[in-house]
Formats: structure tokens, sequence, C-alpha cells
């Protein structure tokens, strides 16, 4: 069935790349415009059905449910199914999950039933499924938070980690902490190791255990933030810049950038992220892990995600207003309403009706 919102009978395609032509920003129009050379994809997953499916968990703009499209072929894609859920996540290609009710659940695309995984009474803070979808990883929400690994069906406790507290200003662009506040819990590619990397307001917490639940890695004083895997490496942000975690080695990877958000890339060798200029404008970049080599998509633009190994979805921003309480220089601009598709292989950008993408499958290699 093909993927239908309010105006009408419009497929994601339509919505996403052949849309109206995206308008120039305020950044594009003092310069700062993507790179004219177009960044080839990586070419080690292509998108083919029915083995190698590509998939997405989005909202369109005038509705909150979330689709589950099949974007394989991106100009004809299909919905799958929609959900009445919560920041849900795969966990292949033919399930999903998400939290409810402090339980963990689990649900079959092509079934109607529900399965409960794992529930808990501290609330469940973040949760990650291994690549075979056999174990979980999860953080109950509670002081302290209690790391746990399900597997096998036996759930044991493999560490804590300290109470997060709330923020409340991340709403106004004068606020600073979208720039460095997050929680990044997840599998290594292969699915070898589990990482858990958090700053908030009670400081930092990197970890890495192996998949069996044994510590390899335990550092709170780092000021670690901003994590993504690619290939081997668990890459991530501190007060040094960008670097990498391989091998039970720390390298420096990009020093002083100060990235926001990264997201591997399915197809492997390439992140993209956002960077913010002197003036709180975010710029999307894509980095080549192996050269190192970053590449400026778009400015005006943030929270960049690859929907595919091809196209790269974000979100447009605008200039402050009063009513923004900005100030002179703000850590960041606020969002402009609108969001794009950037087509790595055209080098091209198209407006979206997407407003906000969950999860996609296949993960970062």
């Amino acid at each position: 069935m093909t993927i239908r919102v309010a105006a009408g009978i419009r497929a994601l395609a339509v919505i996403a790349l052949f849309a109206s032509a995206c308008g120039s920003s305020p950044a594009a129009a003092n310069g700062k415009a993507s790179s004219p050379n177009p960044t080839p994809p990586a070419a080690s997953h292509s998108c083919s059905l029915p083995s190698n499916p590509c998939l997405a968990l989005v909202n369109l703009r005038g509705s909150n449910q979330v689709i589950v499209g099949d974007i394989t072929d991106i100009t004809h894609p299909k919905t799958l199914s929609t959900l009445k859920s919560v920041m849900p996540q795969f966990i292949s290609a033919a399930d999903v999950s998400w939290v409810e009710n402090n339980t963990i659940i689990r649900k079959r695309l092509t079934e109607p039933t529900l399965s409960a995984v794992v529930s808990s009474n501290q609330g469940i803070r973040a949760f990650a499924w291994s690549p075979d979808g056999k174990s979980v990883v999860y953080v109950t929400d509670a002081n302290p938070g209690l790391v746990h690994l399900l597997i096998g069906g036996s759930d044991r406790i493999i560490g804590s980690v300290r109470a997060g507290g709330v923020g409340g200003c991340e709403g106004i662009s004068g606020c600073s902490l979208p720039n460095w506040r997050d929680l990044q819990l997840s599998f290594s590619p292969d699915g070898s190791l589990i990482s858990l990397v958090v700053d908030d307001f009670s400081g930092t917490i990197f970890r890495i255990w192996s998949s069996e639940g044994k510590v390899l890695k335990t550092s709170d004083d780092q000021g670690t933030t901003m994590a993504t895997w690619s290939g081997e490496g668990l890459y991530f942000r501190d007060s040094k810049g960008v670097e990498v975690w391989r091998n039970g080695v720390v390298s420096p990877f990009l020093p002083g950038v100060m990235w926001i958000k990264p997201k591997g890339s399915p197809s492997g060798g390439q992140i993209v992220y956002t960077a913010r200029d002197s003036a709180g404008w975010g710029q999307v970049f894509v980095v080549d892990i192996s050269t190192r080599e970053t590449r400026l998509l778009k400015a005006a633009r943030t929270d960049a995600v690859f929907l595919t190994s091809r196209y790269i979805w974000y979100r447009g921003e605008r200039a402050c207003v009063v009513a923004d309480y900005c100030g002179p220089h703000p850590p960041f601009h606020p969002v402009s309403g609108k969001t794009y598709i950037y087509d790595l292989q055209n080098g091209t950008e198209t407006e979206s009706i997407i407003t906000s993408v969950y999860d996609v499958w296949p993960h970062a290699a």
C-alpha cells in the first residue's frame, strides 16, 4: 500500500525527493552552501528485495502516526505497517521494538500481536538490541540506573550508572543542551561489543562491554558524548574533538571538531554529523572514516541521518526572532519546520514532508 497523507495520496518518494525545490537558507545566502562536488555513497550495501530491504520508521507532516516505510526502491516506496508507539527501533527487517509501560515490546511487522520482552518497575531509560536480535541491553531509569543484559533467557546486571536528571531549556535557542547532552546505548555492527556513552547533568559516562557483559573500558572523567559506531570503531566527542576507540585503543580522528548527533552509514565507511559555526548555524558534513576527509553538504541544517547509504535526511534551521530568546550569540538556531533529503550521488537537496526519523534498517555497518 502506498503511503498516504491527509492532503491526499502521495508516494513517499514524491514527498521526499521530487517535491518543490528547497529555498535558500540564511546561511546559504551568506555563501555557506554545499560543496559543488557530490559525495559518492559507499557501495557495500545495496537495497534489494526480498533479501536486503531498506526500511525507515518515520512521521509524515500532519500526522503523529509512526509509519514503517519500505524505501528499497525510493521512487516506489510502500507502507508496511503503522505503529502507535514512542521512539521505536528496528530489531531486524522483520521486527520492531519500543518501550511501553516500563516494558520492552517486540513486534513482528507482519503480525498484530505484541510480545513483552522484559519489564522493570524502575522504568527503562534506554535499550538496544544485538544485530542478530537474540539479546537486548537496557538501562533502568533510577539512581543509580542498572545496566541489564538479557541473553539466552537470562537477565543479569552488568553495570550501573548515575541518574541523568532532567533538562528544561531545550526548546529555546539560548540553551546549549542540544549541543552536548546525549545518551547512546548500542551494540557494535558485528554484535561483539556493547557501548554506553552519556553526557548529562551528572557528568559523563563511557562504558564498553563484550557481548557477554564483560567490562572492557570504563571512563567517566573524559567529557565524552555524541557517539556512533562505524565498522570496528566507536567514534565519540570529547574536549579534544572527535576520537575513535578501536581494539582497546583511543586515537584522534577529527581533532578540534565538536560534532553533534553523528550517524553511521548502513554501508559503513561514512558518518554524517552536524557541526555549528561561530554564529550557531548547523552545518551538515559527511566524513570518510578511512581517509578522514570531510565534505560540507548543506548549511542551516541539523539532525542529519542516513535513510539509505545514498540518501540523507535532515531538518532546516531559520533565523531567530525575539520570541526565541536566542541572544546575540545563540548556541543553535531554531528549526524552520522544513525538512530535506540530500542525494549523495547527485549532490542535490529536495524538500521532504518526513518530519521525524526514528530509525532505519539496516543499521550502521
